[in-house]
């Protein structure tokens, strides 16, 4: 339990470590949270602005959690689970220009994007969703215009 809760702590102290150019090379920096071959874990990250980048790898997790909540616009959400079992994956993004990229491979597990309008003010957004799994769920909800989604599940 203490493990889980220093994890969680860990990524609300270092949230600004993701802020800035999603691609690392603009201020701020990105960057991403492994997590890897770890069970039970959450990570739980919020960003509101733009151009902020957020990544986390819980590859080889079971009963894994990744929450990732953007505001703003410009924004960058990278989510993998591979063989990662009974885990899930929830992106919001509220804005415009937002886009989401998640990758899960494992049986009984989620990945829920939802990319609304701020303001009224909501527009090419986009979603990529790739998911090799039996027994898994992909629900992806856009509303705005000029938004695009390609979903892979298989």
């Amino acid at each position: 339990m203490n493990i889980k809760m220093s994890m969680i702590a860990m990524v609300l102290v270092s949230g600004t470590a993701f802020a800035g150019g999603p691609g690392g090379g603009g201020p701020g920096g990105g960057g991403g949270l492994p997590q890897v071959n770890s069970s039970n874990e959450t990570v739980n990250i919020y960003q509101e602005g733009g151009n902020n980048g957020a990544s986390v790898d819980q590859s080889g997790s079971k009963y894994a959690d990744v929450n990732i909540s953007q505001k703003g616009l410009n924004n960058l959400a990278t989510a993998t689970q591979s063989s990662a079992y009974n885990s899930d994956i929830n992106v919001s993004q509220v804005g415009f220009s937002n886009s989401s990229s998640n990758l899960q491979t494992g049986d009984n597990s989620t990945i829920n994007v939802s990319q609304n309008n701020l303001y009224g003010w909501g527009a090419g957004n986009s979603a990529n969703v790739n998911q090799t799994a039996d027994s898994s769920i992909v629900n992806v909800t856009q509303n705005g215009s000029a938004n695009w989604a390609n979903v892979y599940q298989h």
